[in-house]
């Protein structure tokens, strides 16, 4: 007699046949469940009842049988929440948008987003007529991306609150502290936070750091002509660096000599320098430092040119360490990986992450500590003094105004010792019998029992006897996360805009002719006596401004929207309503380059910011220019609008004669609109340290070009991003100098 197929000959085929027909059971239950439809399929039936039948089944399956069956199940199980998934993200995350394709299951579009050659497809292939974009962020998260200005200014502006990866976060704060500015997500405690660092950020605080800037910007230039003319060559190039050449003038066919630079290390060392000066009072000396040359650093990304190339100082080379270090832990590819993850391990990673930090944190402690010493010391004086002499004012010292980390200390102190006291009032208003109050909920807690008096002079909060060592520590400690959290803001970006600033002006050398006529007319000499003010160079001001439209080193900001946001998808009335709790994606590079927002917007143009007006360049002005463009009714109005609106070209010059066509061109553009350009956010969290960081580059850009070019220093060289967790930056960009001859 033939027999049945499902009959089985021994207890081990027994149970594989058991296996097979619980696992098409199963997968037929799970699928009909999938469907919305718990009912069985008679197939599967039919193979139960004709394998149940057979008594040797009826005994308990064997302990291995137990464990296959389980695992075949939740494979089953998981493969069918991922095919669900995965059609989750295959439509629309927000009803009335289109569909953005290549979305994972797992991350969404964070894969595309973290990859810089998918942005262009990103964030334009699927855009509503208005430019926005339905996505989907890790864990199935709404998020959504804007285009146009008027949506991005509204998304950025009606909340501050954003929302990080928690490895973001965790590895963020390991680095720069649990009170870090960029890491809090909003509410009380990043205005609390954001209140401190803003009351250092004051116009005279940036304004009296101009002449720390113009030395720094002078000693970095003054290194390049020294290089230039060959007085520094063996000092630089002993170990056989090819970083000074001399190359012949295609237009003179002089020899003129050069000097090559990978120049986002060179510019890293003046932003370090200005950082320093600036904000800390405290003077890096990164140029005299970087005295030495890492031939193995010539050739390093693959560069076809032998530059010039320096060994950073200790404390720059630790902090450029520690910003790239949060970008590697918390990078996907390593989440799962516990040497990269645990910070305990003794791995040589971690060895020199913990080696760095201190380093960081001696010097950032040792810098804090004796300016809050020196800040301790005037107060207590002014506290010794008779009363009649207090009240010609508690803030009469005129260079602790103009010093930024002081005006920090001011201002940690204030609530560290203010908010106890202002807290035990409110207790005891609310608990008058309660004689015992509490500060522990307070976010600078004190443990000094000074008592406090009632004015809010800050000679009257500090108290009058001897700081106790732990107010000392938690406050040095504040004041050192919030300068290590500028620090690692405002050190690699500014480095990178000046870097994208020499490649766009090598590409542009009429912008450097231009640069260099306004910076000889506001500056005829470099000597000690020089005053260096970025607002009377508004043409070198606009070389900044349109670089960082073009090039905008931070790769995209978030933003949490706290309520539902009405859109227009198109010019045809069509809307759309964007739920609360989206998160947004804002890309200022894509904005910028974006037609909708700025005329002809994929050229660089520097003329966009400003004109020619009685013999020299001024900012635009462009809603004055819309208006009268606007509101010609007549045909002399027209004409009147059109010459007031139109830029009046410079006068002809040695230098500019040799662009006349491309000056010409650059000259009929009209006006950027101000409220258009994000490359410092916008809003409430708009970048703090805007002014210091255009200030910084406008001076530097001036002394440069005022006597020096540039230009690719190779032939053929096109620009390729990386990214480095949230910059852009470019991979390599070696840059030629030399010294004009005009």
């Amino acid at each position: 007699m033939k027999d049945n197929l499902l009959t089985p000959t021994s207890t081990s085929s027994s149970n594989g046949r058991m296996i097979i027909a619980i696992s098409l059971t199963l997968f037929a239950f799970l699928i009909e469940l999938y469907n919305g439809n718990t009912r069985i399929l008679n197939l599967n039936n039919t193979i139960l009842h004709k394998t149940f039948t057979n008594t040797t089944l009826l005994s308990f399956p064997s302990l291995t049988t137990i464990t296959i069956l389980l695992t075949l199940t939740l494979l089953l199980t998981l493969l069918l929440h991922i095919h669900r998934l995965q059609q989750t993200v295959s439509k629309s995350s927000i009803p009335g948008l289109p569909a953005t394709p290549h979305a994972q299951f797992l991350f969404g579009h964070y894969g595309s987003l973290v990859h810089p050659s998918s942005h262009q497809t990103l964030f334009r292939s699927s855009a509503t007529p208005s430019g926005i974009t339905s996505l989907w962020g890790p864990g199935l998260k709404v998020c959504a991306s804007v285009l146009k200005a008027e949506h991005v200014r509204l998304v950025l502006r009606h909340t501050p609150s954003r929302d990080f990866s928690s490895f973001v976060v965790r590895h963020g704060r390991k680095t720069l502290g649990k009170d870090s500015l960029v890491l809090i997500e909003g509410g009380k405690e990043w205005r609390r936070t954001r209140n401190v660092v803003q009351k250092a950020f004051t116009i005279g605080a940036i304004e009296g750091g101009r002449g720390a800037v113009g030395e720094c910007a002078v000693a970095m230039v003054g290194w390049l002509m020294k290089m230039v003319s060959g007085e520094e060559q063996q000092r630089y190039c002993a170990n056989g660096c090819n970083g000074h050449k001399c190359v012949q003038d295609t237009e003179t066919g002089k020899d003129r000599n050069v000097v090559c630079l990978d120049v986002e290390y060179f510019f890293k060392l003046f932003s370090l320098d200005v950082f320093g000066r600036v904000t800390m009072d405290y003077d890096f000396e990164c140029l005299k430092k970087a005295t030495s040359i890492d031939n193995k650093a010539n050739h390093h990304n693959n560069s076809k040119t032998t530059c010039t190339c320096f060994t950073s100082p200790p404390e720059a080379a630790a902090f450029e360490y520690l910003e790239r270090d949060v970008g590697v832990r918390a990078s996907p590819k390593n989440l799962l990986n516990p040497l990269i993850q645990c910070y305990w391990l003794p791995t040589k990673h971690n060895r020199e992450y913990h080696a760095n930090l201190k380093l960081v944190n001696t010097l950032m402690e040792g810098v804090i500590g004796l300016k809050l010493d020196e800040f301790l010391s005037r107060v207590r004086q002014r506290q010794l003094e008779p009363k009649q002499k207090q009240e010609r004012g508690g803030d009469d010292d005129e260079e602790e105004e103009h010093n930024m980390i002081t005006m920090m200390l001011r201002s940690v102190m204030e609530q560290y010792y203010q908010q106890p006291k202002d807290q035990q009032k409110q207790q005891q208003h609310h608990h008058q019998n309660n004689t015992s109050s509490s500060s522990s909920s307070c976010p600078f807690s004190s443990s000094s029992t000074t008592s406090f008096q009632e004015s809010g002079n800050i000679n009257n909060i500090i108290p009058t006897t001897t700081m106790t060592k732990s107010d000392r520590t938690q406050i040095i400690n504040n004041v050192s996360h919030i300068l290590h959290t500028l620090l690692v803001a405002g050190y690699e970006t500014t480095a990178v805009s000046l870097s994208y600033t020499m490649y766009c002006l090598s590409k542009h050398p009429r912008c450097q002719d231009r640069a260099c006529e306004e910076a000889r007319r506001v500056l005829p000499t470099l000597n000690d006596n020089t005053k260096f003010d970025e607002d009377a160079l508004p043409y070198c001001k606009a070389v900044i401004m349109e670089t960082l439209r073009v090039h905008t080193p931070v790769i995209f900001t978030t933003r949490v929207s706290s309520k539902d946001l009405t859109l227009d998808t198109d010019d045809d009335g069509g809307m759309v309503t964007i739920p609360k709790e989206t998160r947004f994606v804002i890309h200022p590079t894509m904005v910028h380059l974006d037609e909708r927002n700025f005329d002809r917007a994929e050229e660089f143009l520097p003329e966009r910011w400003v004109r020619w007006e009685n013999g020299g360049w001024v900012d635009r002005d462009f809603e004055k220019e819309k208006k009268l463009a606007a509101g010609a009714a007549s045909d002399e109005a027209a004409t009147a609008a059109s010459a007031s609106t139109t830029p009046t070209p410079p006068p002809p010059s040695p230098l500019s004669d040799k662009y006349t066509k491309e000056n010409a061109h650059a000259d009929t553009i009209s006006a950027a609109n101000p409220q258009s350009f994000f490359a410092f956010s916008d809003g409430a969290r708009n970048c703090i340290g805007r002014r210091l960081a255009i200030m910084e580059m406008t001076i530097f850009v001036a002394v440069l070009f005022r006597d020096m070019c540039v230009d690719l220093a190779e032939e053929g060289y096109e620009l390729v991003k990386e990214r480095r967790f949230v910059i852009l930056a470019p991979n390599t960009l070696p840059i030629a100098f030399w010294k004009r001859d005009d």
